[in-house]
C-alpha cells in the first residue's frame, strides 16, 4: 500500500511540474533537467529493488537516505517547483494565494537546516529506525521526513547569490554532523538495529552503513560546500567589478555628456527631488500604482526586497531599491526599455540566470519599471 501511494505521489509531482512548466511561465532547460534527474533519483530509492533490499540490509536502507538527501533534494530545489507552481495559478486572487504560502514555506537558511539536522539524527535513534523499518507507513513518514527537510533545507539556500558564503558554512557544517553519526554508526561495538541483527553478519552491515553516510556522504557534502564558497568568490569579485565599472561610467559621463543631456537629466532630478513619479511616468509609460499592485501578482516581491512593498523583504534576488539611479540592470545600461525588457524575458536578456520568466504582459511591465523608477 505505501509502494503505491508513493508511486501515486511521484506521478502526481510530476504532472504538477510539467503542467506548471507549459503555462507559458518558462523555466531554462537546466531547471527542468534538473527536476526531472532529481524526481527520478526519487524513483530509484524508493521504488527500485533498492528498496527491497533495504528491508534486510542496514547498508541499502543508508543508501537511499543519501540519494534522497544529497542528490534528489538539492536537484529538485534547483528545479525551481515554486516557479512551476505559480504557472499553474490563472487568477489574481489564487496567484496571490499561492505565493502567500510559498512565503511561509520560505524559511531563514539557519531554521531549515537546523530542522533537517534534527530529522537525520532523530530518525537514527534505535526506538524509531526499528519502527520504520517494521512498518511500511512509518518507514514512508521517515522518508518524507528526510526529503522534505533537506529539500527546504536546500531551497534555502540554492540561488540566493547574496548567502552563497552562509550556505557554504550550512553545508559544511551538516557534512561534520553527519558524519560523526556515521562515524558512531562505523565504530559502535554492537548492532544499533535489532530488525538487522539477525543474522552473523549484522555488524559489519552497519559498519558499511556507517562508513557510506561518513565518506561518500561527506565528501559530497564537503565538495557541495567548497563550490557553494568558490561562487561566494566569484560573486563578490563581480560585486567589486560592477562598482567599478558604475564609478567608470559615471566618470566615462560626467567628462563627455554633452550640455543638453546634462540639462535634460537635471531638470528630471529636480522633479524627482520632490515627486519622482512624473518622471517615472514620462520614462515608461506606466502606472506606478498598478505597478506596485503587479509586483505582487506576479510575485515578484517573493524573491526581491523592495521599498514599499509590504512584506517585500526576500534575498532569494538582489535588493531593488536605489534601482532608478544604477547605471547597470542584469549587465546592460539601465534605460526603461532595457528595464521593461528585462521583466518580461529575463532569461533571454541574461542566460543563465535564476530569475523566472513569469510571463509578464508589456503593459504590466511598464507599470512594474514606473513603480521601480521611483525607488531613487
Amino acid at each position: 500500500m505505501s509502494s503505491v501511494l508513493t508511486t501515486l505521489s511521484l506521478v502526481l509531482l510530476a504532472g504538477i511540474y510539467g503542467a506548471g512548466m507549459r503555462s507559458g511561465r518558462s523555466l531554462g532547460a537546466a531547471q527542468v533537467a534538473a527536476f526531472f534527474v532529481g524526481w527520478l533519483t526519487v524513483v530509484t530509492a524508493l521504488l527500485s529493488p533498492l528498496h527491497q533490499l533495504a528491508d534486510v540490509k542496514l547498508w541499502a536502507h543508508m543508501v537511499q537516505h543519501e540519494l534522497l538527501m544529497l542528490i534528489a533534494a538539492p536537484l529538485i530545489a534547483l528545479g525551481r517547483p515554486d516557479a512551476a507552481l505559480l504557472g499553474l495559478f490563472k487568477h489574481r486572487e489564487q496567484r496571490k494565494i499561492a505565493a502567500r504560502w510559498m512565503r511561509h514555506l520560505s524559511v531563514r537558511p539557519a531554521t531549515a537546516w537546523m530542522l533537517h539536522g534534527i530529522a537525520v539524527w532523530t530518525w537514527h535513534l534505535p526506538s524509531l529506525y526499528t519502527a520504520a523499518s517494521l512498518h511500511p507507513f512509518v518507514h514512508l513518514a521517515q522518508h518524507i521526513s528526510f526529503l522534505g527537510t533537506a529539500l527546504l533545507a536546500w531551497w534555502s539556500v540554492l540561488g540566493r547569490r547574496s548567502d552563497y558564503g552562509a550556505a557554504a558554512f550550512y553545508v559544511f557544517a551538516t557534512s561534520m554532523h553527519t558524519g560523526l553519526l556515521g562515524l558512531l554508526l562505523f565504530i559502535a561495538p554492537r548492532p544499533w538495529y535489532p530488525t538487522y541483527a539477525t543474522a552473523h553478519e549484522a555488524l559489519e552491515d552497519q559498519q558499511l552503513a556507517g562508513l557510506i553516510m561518513w565518506i561518500p556522504g561527506g565528501v559530497i557534502m564537503a565538495v557541495t560546500a567548497m563550490v557553494l564558497f568558490a561562487m561566494w568568490l566569484k560573486e563578490s569579485d563581480r560585486r567589486v567589478s560592477a562598482r567599478e565599472r558604475l564609478a567608470l561610467a559615471r566618470s566615462e559621463a560626467r567628462r563627455v555628456a554633452p550640455p543638453v543631456f546634462m540639462i535634460f537629466w537635471l531638470s528630471i532630478s529636480i522633479a524627482a527631488c520632490s515627486d519622482p513619479r512624473p518622471a517615472a511616468v514620462a520614462l515608461t509609460r506606466g502606472n506606478p500604482d498598478k505597478g506596485k499592485e503587479s509586483i505582487r501578482l506576479y510575485g515578484c516581491w517573493a524573491c526581491h526586497t523592495i521599498p514599499g512593498i509590504h512584506g517585500a523583504n526576500a534575498v532569494i534576488g538582489p535588493p531593488l531599491n536605489g534601482i532608478a539611479n544604477r547605471a547597470y540592470v542584469a549587465g546592460h545600461p539601465n534605460s526603461p526599455e532595457h528595464l521593461v525588457n528585462w521583466i518580461r524575458h529575463p532569461q533571454q536578456v541574461r542566460n543563465p540566470t535564476p530569475m523566472p520568466d513569469m510571463g509578464v504582459t508589456e503593459a504590466a511591465a511598464r507599470d512594474i519599471a514606473a513603480y521601480l523608477y521611483t525607488l531613487r
